[in-house]
């Protein structure tokens, strides 16, 4: 059940099965540091701060009260950290509409495959924790007193399990982890409607970023990675062939 006090206590609690290290095992053309579940709890702590005095503020400038952002977003958080879904009807409409880079353009609709959708993530990183980074959260508030959001955060976690992507079953693309700790960030968009549930959302990400953070892409300089880009000339050969040949 939440309240504040189950949300503070969320806030404390560690989720990583093991210490994250020093920098991440990945394909990137640079080293990226590991951010350490302390610093993350730290930075959390620090963005809720911070966005309650910015919805302060935005109230007093616009006259209206922003304040069940707030209470939105302590819900929301807290629902994924702890994986409850019991205050799902208080966060989302029933027909809401999302997309993220796994649903390769479709949409997600209803609170239940959205609920399905997220937790292909959890499945495949059991230990999976959300984090918003400090200062990169953006308040929209429309002509209609309707708003909108945009916000910047990091996941981490180790990615020991099967990824399914769209219809996120076992018929799904999947992707495998062996067991590396991984670390990516990714921003969401969040539009609420007059009643203050979400009735839109989507999740962008870099996914070459992603891939190579885990491992599975090799890195830009590789023979495989350059070949793989070559290939993408292959079409244009053949579309100037036929249309050579007037087909």
């Amino acid at each position: 059940m939440f309240d504040e006090q189950a949300f503070q206590e969320a806030l404390a609690r560690p989720r990583l099965a093991k210490p994250a290290p020093d920098y991440l095992d990945a394909n990137r053309g640079v080293e990226i540091r590991a951010i350490p579940e302390d610093e993350l709890q730290r930075s959390t702590i620090e963005w809720f701060d911070a966005f309650d005095k910015k919805l302060v503020h935005l109230s007093d400038v616009h006259n209206t009260d922003l304040s069940w952002i707030m209470t939105w977003a302590k819900k929301y958080w807290w629902s994924f950290l702890v994986r409850d879904m019991s205050v799902n009807d208080e966060l989302y409409a029933p027909d809401l509409r999302y997309t993220d880079v796994t649903t390769f353009g479709r949409t997600v609709v209803g609170i239940d495959d959205f609920v399905t959708y997220n937790f292909a993530f959890f499945d495949a990183i059991p230990d999976w924790r959300y984090d918003p980074l400090p200062d990169q959260v953006y308040v929209d508030v429309q002509p209609d007193g309707t708003v909108r959001t945009v916000i910047r955060y990091i996941g981490s976690g180790h990615f020991s399990g099967a990824l399914r992507m769209y219809p996120y079953d076992e018929s799904a693309p999947t992707i495998y982890g062996d067991g590396r700790f991984i670390q990516a960030p990714a921003v969401d968009r969040y539009h609420f409607n007059a009643g203050g549930l979400m009735e839109e959302g989507e999740t962008l990400y870099d996914f070459i970023d992603a891939v190579q953070r885990a491992g599975i892409m090799p890195r830009d300089d590789s023979k495989l990675v350059r070949g793989l880009f070559a290939a993408s000339k292959l079409p244009i050969l053949a579309r100037a062939a036929l249309k050579r040949l007037g087909r």
